[in-house]
């Protein structure tokens, strides 16, 4: 009897064993991916999971998400991938990352170093725009992928500029593209419209990876791929056939250009010759003239005008209006004074002449000089008789003299005794005072010597106590 009940407790603790080890063998499979496409998965037909009725409901509540809802399911949860040392943008590190590096620094590097020399010619003012939209500005290198910071850049489907902006998309963020003016080649107005349409971009997706993607493929095109994928993680949606090849090597691609640019000795890029920063100064014009005038107004070369102002097809300033060109740093000055004078002289191609003061001369010694009336060049100058000039300035020199039969007949006479022209509408009457000139009218105001002469018909800039000026109201 005693045998019998020792043989029955070794078999049912054999049994017990069994069944604990077989339990313990399989334990329950727990969906823990907040990714919708995995919440998606069911398990195989043979395998037995408990959980089986979660994972059901869970795939089809995500079938029936919104579109928004899945925008907003993973991203922009990307804190882990920031650097803020070193970046403002998500930084990711994978082989595809890795492969655009090698490339930058070995078949593309003759590429990748003029990118990088002209780059430090627009990335300062570039950043400053971002910055001033609100967006990160270690987004300025989709430039350099896109155009490799060339402004005249065209690709086969016509996108023009360092952003490539196609025609439609270009003119939907207020540039202006037509026979005359190309708003895409121009650095400071081409970036500003990125901005704003990668600020849409964000607002639709956010997740600046999706805004790259949508910035180079459209934004239906990735809108169509989250819906259809249930996912807006870019590095999955890359592995479908949802996107082409090129949109699928966007993000990499920058994500690799903006870590070369900003260490590029450690990727051997020691060599580049970086480009000094764009500078300038601004005027503006309101008639069509041509570049090479001012150019020679400015004692610049004509090319360096035209490199400053590329929005300009035809090298001349449009007839319908006044704009805004870009002329090299110290030269404003001089080419307002000029415009002001010689406006339509210049139109025709004709330039005033220009002195260069030196050391201890005056206007009365240059007038002197020259056999003109003192009057006269500080009137064309917008200066006072007695003013002092200091050596290395430039003056403008009066084209003509003052005629015998201009002397017999005073127009400064005429100017004081004139009757006062209309005060249309939108307009005040200025009576000129003692001292005053059209400069020191125009700074009073907050208009152009431009505009003055165009709203009072004058022809020259000599302006006498007594005269009425028609001023446009701000």
């Amino acid at each position: 009897m005693q045998k019998i009940t020792t043989f029955s407790r070794v078999i049912f603790i054999g049994v017990f064993c069994a069944l604990f080890s077989s339990c313990a063998s399989k334990p329950p499979q727990v969906v823990r991916s907040n990714d919708a496409v995995a919440r998606m998965l069911k398990p195989t037909p043979n395998d037995y999971d408990p959980t089986e009725d979660y994972v059901n409901h869970e795939a089809y509540r995500a079938e029936k998400l919104t579109l928004g809802e899945v925008i907003r399911l993973e991203e922009p949860n990307t804190q882990n991938l920031y650097d803020n040392s070193r970046y403002d943008f998500p930084i990711t590190i994978n082989a595809r990352v890795e492969g655009w590096i090698d490339y930058f620094s070995g078949r593309g590097r003759d590429h990748m170093v003029r990118y990088l020399g002209r780059s430090s010619k627009y990335i300062p003012v570039m950043k400053q725009i971002f910055k001033k939209s609100g967006l990160p500005e270690d987004l300025v290198y989709l430039a350099l992928i896109e155009s490799g910071f060339n402004l005249r850049a065209k690709s086969r489907a016509r996108a023009v500029g360092p952003w490539q902006f196609m025609k439609a998309t270009g003119k939907r963020y207020g540039l202006r593209v037509d026979g005359w003016v190309d708003e895409r080649r121009d650095p400071l107005r081409s970036t500003q419209a990125a901005a704003n349409y990668l600020k849409d971009l964000y607002l639709m997706f956010e997740s600046w990876y999706l805004a790259a993607c949508a910035y180079n493929a459209g934004e239906y095109k990735i809108l169509r791929a989250i819906d259809e994928l249930k996912t807006n993680n870019f590095w999955r949606i890359s592995e479908t056939k949802k996107i082409r090849r090129e949109t699928k090597d966007y993000i990499p691609k920058l994500i690799a250009a903006a870590i070369i640019a900003k260490n590029p000795n450690k990727y051997g890029f020691q060599e580049v010759v970086y480009q000094e920063p764009l500078e300038f100064e601004e005027v503006a014009i309101s008639t069509p003239i041509r570049l090479k005038e001012v150019a020679k107004v400015a004692d610049a070369a004509e090319d360096d005008l035209l490199d400053l102002n590329p929005s300009f097809l035809r090298g001349s300033i449009p007839p319908d209006g006044s704009y805004t060109i870009k002329v090299p740093v110290g030269k404003r000055v001089i080419v307002e004074r000029t415009l002001a004078v010689s406006g339509k002289d210049m139109e025709r191609g004709e330039i005033p002449e220009q002195y260069i003061v030196k050391s201890g001369e005056s206007l009365q010694s240059i007038s002197n000089k020259y056999k003109l009336k003192v009057r006269d060049v500080a009137a064309t100058n917008n200066l006072s008789p007695r003013e002092k000039l200091p050596a290395g300035s430039v003056i403008l020199l009066p084209r003509t003299r003052t005629t015998q039969s201009q002397k017999k007949k005073d127009p400064s006479k005429r100017d004081v005794t004139s009757i006062a022209p209309p005060a249309d509408a939108g307009f005040i009457i200025h009576t000129v005072k003692k001292g005053e000139s059209l400069w020191s009218i125009s700074e009073k105001y907050e208009v152009t010597v431009q505009n003055i002469f165009k709203w009072n018909g004058l022809k020259q800039s000599q302006i006498f106590p007594g005269k009425k000026l028609k001023i446009k109201a701000g």
